[in-house]
């Protein structure tokens, strides 16, 4: 008899010790300690991996371990980092600026308001839209509309 100790790790970390003779193959090894298919059992980084082939072929002797590891998932390799080959985008930053209503309205001397920009004609935008000043054009920003200068005029 062959005095085999085999750890058997599920999820507590405990060592088995059995008595299997020399000439048990290890389709018979499997099958006496109920392990599934897809465990592998291993002694000194060998894998026993051959069915037919008894204890002796892989030259275990008197007080030999076998591990038995089971498959996990996640397994895998860790992904390498991404290389990008043009730079990052650099977003538009919008400035704030101070006291802007400031533009849209004039206070006369009597201490009336006078409206500087012309108002949105559209019925969806209505009082309080004003119209941007571009060189050749006006645009609602709400709605989208725009009025473009004539040359002559």
């Amino acid at each position: 008899m062959l005095k085999i100790i085999f750890f058997r790790i599920i999820f507590t970390f405990c060592s088995i010790v059995h008595n299997f003779p020399v000439t048990m193959t290890i389709g018979e090894l499997r099958s006496t300690i109920d392990l599934v298919q897809t465990a592998r059992i291993m002694s000194n980084g060998q894998l026993l991996d051959d069915e037919s082939a008894k204890l002796a072929d892989f030259g275990l002797v008197s007080e030999s371990t076998l591990e038995i590891v089971h498959p996990v998932l996640g397994g895998g390799r860790k992904r390498k980092k991404k290389v990008y080959t043009t730079p990052k985008k650099i977003k538009h930053v919008r400035t704030k600026v101070k006291l802007a209503t400031l533009k849209l309205y004039k206070v006369d001397d009597v201490g009336k308001l006078e409206r500087k920009r012309k108002e949105c004609p559209q019925e969806t935008c209505g009082a309080g839209i004003f119209l941007s000043n571009h060189k050749d054009r006006q645009y609602c920003g709400k709605c989208g509309l725009t009025i473009k200068f004539s040359e002559n005029q």
